[in-house]
């Protein structure tokens, strides 16, 4: 049986607060990924949303409210995707990078919270609505303890059966950092539960610390986005996470469902 072509998914961006552009990326799109920025959009096809919320952290219910409100705002979500962005509460930050704050988090602290919290959204969300965690960056900093880890990852996912959104520009700046090959790194996550990509051009420098750069992908990101999704037919969604320049945004999706044709993918 033929595997069925993933949807390319665009992130609502500030580049749809212009009405024309919006409308430009959204034709060029299968669907669009609500973000905690655009809750309020009435755009169509938004089957996605991406939370900047960390699983595995303790919940309360002041989080709970907040999460309850955006759901209530997009009923109609086919999946949601959380991160494990750090192993502590605070969100200090130097060169854009986390620092040790606050309450710190164990390994085991971080996957029991998950299991809570994974129950409580499943109790608010449809039985039709996938849920999913991001990889992280890693960066050189004791914020990123556990949490990058591909068998911290796997654990959190297979306790809670989750899926994975695999973003690659992430595996690379983790693996850069890591003083791993990209191919090693990527080896050590849950591929099988692979559900979404998301895609953007990182910046990788030889001797120095790899970033998140969110550029737009070069055909080298198109060919390992080709590579994965012809090894892996479990990934339903493609996301390019590219905001600069909503020309290049378009070239860049209509260049990937090119692609995707091509490769009869």
């Amino acid at each position: 049986m033929k595997r069925s072509t993933p949807l390319i998914a665009t992130p609502i961006s500030h580049q749809f607060e212009n009405e024309t552009y919006g409308g430009e990326i959204s034709e060029a799109s299968d669907c669009l990924e609500v973000r905690e920025r655009s809750l309020d959009t009435e755009w169509a096809n938004q089957f996605l949303f991406h939370i900047d919320v960390d699983l595995t952290h303790e919940w309360n219910d002041e989080m709970h409210t907040y999460l309850s409100t955006a759901f209530n705002k997009k009923p109609h979500l086919r999946l949601i995707t959380l991160q494990a962005t750090r192993c502590c509460l605070g969100e200090r930050l130097i060169d854009g990078m986390f620092q040790l704050e606050g309450k710190i988090y164990s390994a085991r602290e971080m996957i029991d919270n998950s299991i809570v919290n994974s129950k409580w959204l499943r109790e608010k969300l449809s039985p039709d609505t996938a849920i999913g965690l991001e990889n992280n960056n890693y960066y050189p900093t004791p914020a990123y303890q556990d949490v990058t880890d591909g068998d911290f990852i796997s654990e959190v996912l297979e306790e809670n059966d989750l899926f994975l959104l695999l973003d690659i520009a992430h595996a690379m700046v983790a693996a850069h950092n890591k003083n791993l090959s990209y191919d090693q790194y990527i080896a050590s996550l849950p591929l099988h539960r692979i559900i979404q990509l998301h895609i953007c051009q990182p910046k990788l420098p030889v001797g120095g610390v790899a970033v998140d750069a969110h550029g737009a992908p070069d055909e080298g990101m198109f060919q390992e986005v080709l590579r994965l999704v012809e090894k892996l037919p479990n990934i339903k969604y493609l996301t390019i996470e590219y905001y600069k320049d909503k020309d290049i945004l378009i070239e860049s999706i209509l260049h990937l469902r090119q692609l995707l044709k091509i490769n009869n993918v």
